[in-house]
């Protein structure tokens, strides 16, 4: 192979490395980059030359924001010059200097009673798309992208439930959701996306689930992106919430997650549901959740895990469980599974319970049993 054709090969492998959805993004923070480094006429890249342009950028940039321009141009500057950033230790040092104190900006949540009420009050006659993307958004987690780019395809009705795929996600990880046929408060949730469903034109050309909806009739365009950033806000100015603004695209994915770590869900249920790779994005929803808090304060005062019936209620409404364990037949392992149960119920308090599948994991090698 030619040299020439060598340096194509690895420009074009290196090239793949870049993400294809943000790939414009990162080479306009690289070109941003040079074209500063242009101006000052710099030709050598090293931690200074970043430490300075970083400085320069942070009179006017969030903490948030800079740390995303560090991340895009580390990537840029390995690809195109072979200079490993993370190696700058200074400069990481001064981006988490700047990060101290910062809070970002995060979309608000609605509560159970909050979406209750909407769907129950609000006229189908206005507010029929509305309630079926609050529905999709909070029992999928899904992103605003991910209603806009939902397709027919997608969604199969299996008669007692809704299927919902959801494909193309932001970290490639394609996850799919049942909206149950419920009738919590009077709300049948299945029904009020049927209704929605059935209003689809048939000369409709496109495959998008969503379409704008008018009048009580659907039409054929396609509802675009930037207006499901604004459906939380809808949601909340109907409501009268205070700072509605605050509602923004982002609302029905924190919402749901919010809704399941109250519930009680494991992180790795929170981590598949929202499909997060990183545990840290779930841990941080456990964290806030107020139940969690409350077994916390319940054990601080030795109130105990025994008197926190409103969490095993939590855990009962969002039918979480935990997978099952077989034990061995043996006489010995009988006794350990038995004194294990006997444990178990002087620690739970479950109470006015119906129809729920309580699963417990059994190790019948631990010598503390």
């Amino acid at each position: 192979m030619e040299n020439f054709e060598l340096e194509d090969a690895v420009k074009e492998v290196m090239d793949g490395i870049l993400p294809k959805k943000s790939r414009k993004i990162y080479e306009a923070q690289y070109d941003t980059f040079v074209k500063w480094c242009c101006q000052r006429k710099l030709e050598n890249v090293n931690e200074d030359v970043l430490l300075v342009f970083f400085a320069e950028k942070s009179k006017t940039l969030s903490s948030s924001t800079l740390w995303a321009h560090y991340s895009m141009l580390k990537t840029m500057l390995n690809v195109k010059r072979n200079i490993d950033v993370s190696k700058f230790y200074k400069l990481s040092a001064f981006l988490k200097r700047k990060s101290e104190g910062y809070k970002p900006k995060k979309a608000k949540v609605l509560t159970l009673d909050q979406i209750d009420k909407f769907l129950l009050e609000a006229p189908d006659k206005d507010f029929l798309m509305v309630k079926v993307a609050l529905i999709f958004g909070v029992a999928g987690a899904c992103r605003g992208k991910e209603l806009h780019e939902l397709t027919i395809s997608d969604v199969t009705d299996m008669d007692h439930a809704l299927l919902v795929n959801v494909r193309n996600t932001k970290n490639n990880v394609d996850r799919n959701f049942i909206i149950n046929n419920s009738n919590k408060n009077g709300i049948d949730l299945i029904e009020v996306c049927r209704k929605y469903m059935a209003l689809r034109k048939p000369e409709t050309t496109h495959s998008r689930f969503f379409v704008r909806y008018e009048k009580s009739q659907c039409t054929v365009q396609a509802i675009g992106k930037n207006t499901f950033g604004k459906i939380p806000q809808k949601v909340a100015e109907y409501l009268n919430l205070p700072n509605s603004t605050l509602y923004t695209g982002h609302c029905f994915r924190r919402t749901s997650a919010s809704l399941l770590a109250d519930s009680g869900a494991s992180i790795d249920v929170l981590k598949r549901h929202g499909g997060w790779k990183s545990a840290s994005v779930a841990e941080g929803y456990i964290e806030n959740s107020i139940n969690t808090k409350k077994i916390v304060a319940d054990s601080i005062f030795g109130l105990g895990v025994g008197n926190s019936t409103e969490s095993a209620s939590a855990h009962q409404v969002c039918g979480s469980a935990v997978s099952a364990s077989s034990a061995s037949s043996t006489s010995s392992k009988n006794n350990i599974v038995q004194n294990t149960i006997d444990r178990a119920n002087r620690l739970l308090n479950i109470v006015n319970c119906s129809n729920v599948n309580i699963h417990v994991n059994i190790n019948t090698n631990n010598k503390d049993l």
